[in-house]
């Protein structure tokens, strides 16, 4: 596993890699947001989407089903088209990012209308294509909104998977285990070890050791074992990753050494979990 006398920064590795691994599938799903047939069929017959792992879901109008759509997470990204008078991107952004918040949402529109860019980048959009649509603009744009929707599913994940790993524990000190959690959550892109952890408690190691151990009936290192793969599981179950693709993201330095661990303390390997 990567470590070090400090914490090792995983997330710039872990989606590096990804962009590397060009066989990689997780196709993202794509919704429409346009009353303009022809541009939606022109969209369609891009090969950018399997390329960038997305895959168009289908297109509407109307804003009641947008909402719902927004709602059920039936979809990653919403890319809406400036149609006046009917489409408002801006309006529709706003009314995405009120229903869903961590929604990803690319707005497009006329050339040089650097106003309605400025407006939709303040709704929320995080880029703005202008039409006609270019596929490599286009690849340019899906290739950073993967990576965006990619890294806020994770920190989803890390941070449920954290909540529920310290409800089940049992610890006398509440207050040292609010600590722990605001700690824990600060280091979700970092490998953390035991000597990070003391020197940010401001103990050294050896006594920051013993009184973990006896808060907390472990060692810090067990605990902190225990919560990852957790973390692995969630990832895992999810569908969205591979294993070699979890064992990179928790920084271990091979998937052999990764799924020895997780079978260890979950008693299944990886794939046993994927296949679910």
């Amino acid at each position: 596993m990567y470590e070090s006398k400090g914490a090792v920064n995983i997330y710039g590795v872990f989606f590096i890699f990804l962009r590397e691994v060009t066989a990689v599938k997780r196709l993202y799903k794509v919704l429409v947001f346009d009353n303009n047939n022809g541009s939606y069929d022109r969209l369609k017959r891009l090969n950018v989407w399997d390329e960038t792992g997305f895959e168009l879901i289908g297109r509407s109008s109307d804003m009641k089903g947008l909402n719902e759509v927004c709602l059920s997470r039936r979809a990653e990204l919403v890319i809406c088209f400036e149609r006046p008078p009917m489409i408002n991107t801006e309006a529709v952004i706003t009314a995405v990012k009120s229903a869903c918040a961590d929604m990803v949402c690319i707005a497009a529109g006329p050339r040089d209308d650097f106003e309605k860019m400025r407006k939709c980048f303040i709704a929320g959009a995080i880029d703005f294509l202008t039409e006609p649509v270019s596929e490599s603009r286009l690849r340019e744009v899906l290739t950073r909104a993967a990576q965006q929707i990619g890294q806020t599913f994770v920190t989803g994940e890390y941070n449920q998977a954290l909540q529920e790993y310290l409800d089940d524990i049992e610890c006398s000190d509440e207050k040292f285990l609010m600590r722990l959690r605001d700690f824990l959550l600060s280091c979700e892109n970092v490998t953390v070890t035991t000597e990070y952890a003391a020197d940010h408690f401001g103990f050294n190691k050896d006594y920051f050791g013993r009184m973990f151990k006896q808060k907390m009936s472990v060692t810090f290192g067990d605990f902190y074992k225990h919560f990852r793969m957790i973390y692995a599981e969630k990832l895992l179950s999810s569908g969205r990753y591979k294993v070699y693709e979890v064992s990179a993201l928790l920084g271990f330095s091979s998937v052999d050494y990764f799924t020895s661990v997780f079978k260890k303390i979950t008693g299944k390997t990886p794939s046993e979990i994927k296949r679910r």
